[in-house]
């Protein structure tokens, strides 16, 4: 609402008519030395005020009331504009509710292909994440490997988590032990944990996904040879298939606070991972982005596995492995 605006001739004739109550626009003119034109505009801007009331019974003369009483009216409009704005807006909200609730399971259920909307860019995929989470009704389930993300970026998704988390809807996270080594993102965790989300920590992840109650999910999009794509994926058919991805790997994942050192072998859990991997021949750089870590952290973590093996090749350390159970026990541990 503009600021309300009263010029000089509006204030004589409240003047005038303040003393008068049974002023006409004709004496005001004669008082006023002025026209009736003038007189006019100048009552219209009283009455907006409330500077001047209308007679209910059809007379044509306006009474003048007290300033305390106009600004007292226009306040009381506004908040009952403002309470009805509200309320439109609240029974608004209800219906999108309703409706996103009953028709976006139904429409992406009868999808029975794959969705085919690739997103490229850090930006486009950060917007597609919100509208993603805006969705949300009663479930999110998440898999974030890769390396740690830089404070800021963590702090915009826990923000976004939390005013999900507000909204009742339920979340479970896994994501790769490196997390759990840097302050900042080991911080964003319990954070997260704290506003009610479910935290699990796994050694491996095998993709990124988010799976919005369990009909449509963000996938990588690895059919493409575009850098960081993420692609859209509707219907129940696809869908079940990455909620039992999900599933076993939170059965294979611990909970925030138990994700320490490997007590039985004196190995962490990041090196008993390492060893795993490097049994299978994999090459450093597939270790590296596997466990969210540089090839250069990865090369030393390795230099310090063999000594603490007491072996000089990767040959050596997966023979000594497999003859003390290693491998069986990175494997069956949580």
């Amino acid at each position: 609402m503009s600021a309300p605006s009263i010029g000089p001739q509006a204030l004589r004739l409240f003047q005038y008519a303040s003393a008068r109550s049974d002023w006409s626009v004709r004496s005001a003119c004669e008082q006023l030395d002025t026209t009736a034109d003038e007189i006019e505009h100048a009552r219209g801007q009283l009455i907006d005020l409330g500077l001047l009331v209308e007679s209910s019974d059809g007379e044509p003369t306006a009474k003048a009331t007290a300033p305390e009483a106009a600004l007292l009216r226009l306040l009381t409009t506004e908040e009952e504009a403002t309470a009805r704005l509200a309320d439109h807006i609240r029974r608004t909200r209800e219906r999108i509710d309703a409706m996103r609730e009953v028709f976006l399971p139904l429409h992406v259920a009868r999808s029975g292909t794959l969705g085919d909307e690739v997103i490229t860019g850090a930006d486009r995929i950060a917007r597609v994440l919100g509208d993603t989470a805006d969705i949300a009704t009663s479930e999110i389930l998440s898999m974030h490997p890769g390396p740690v993300r830089p404070s800021e970026v963590l702090a915009e998704g826990l923000r976004r988590d939390i005013q999900v988390l507000e909204r009742g809807v339920t979340m479970r996270s896994i994501h790769l032990r490196p997390m759990t080594r840097i302050v900042h993102s080991m911080n964003h965790l319990r954070e997260l944990r704290a506003a009610g989300a479910q935290v699990r920590i796994a050694n491996i992840v095998p993709f990124r996904f988010i799976l919005v109650d369990r009909v449509q999910a963000l996938v990588p999009a690895l059919h493409t040879n575009a850098a960081n794509a993420m692609m859209v994926l509707r219907g129940e058919a696809v869908t079940a298939l990455l909620v039992k991805v999900f599933e076993m790997c939170w059965a294979s994942s611990v909970p925030l606070d138990d994700s320490g050192a490997d007590g039985e072998s004196g190995l962490t859990s990041q090196q008993l991972c390492v060893l795993r991997l490097m049994s299978t021949g994999r090459k450093d750089e597939s270790i590296a982005r596997e466990i969210g870590v540089s090839v250069r952290t990865l090369r030393r973590v390795m230099a310090d596995l063999m000594a603490q093996l007491g072996v000089e090749s990767r040959f050596q350390a997966g023979v000594r492995a497999a003859r003390t159970g290693l491998l069986d026990q990175g494997v069956s541990r949580k």
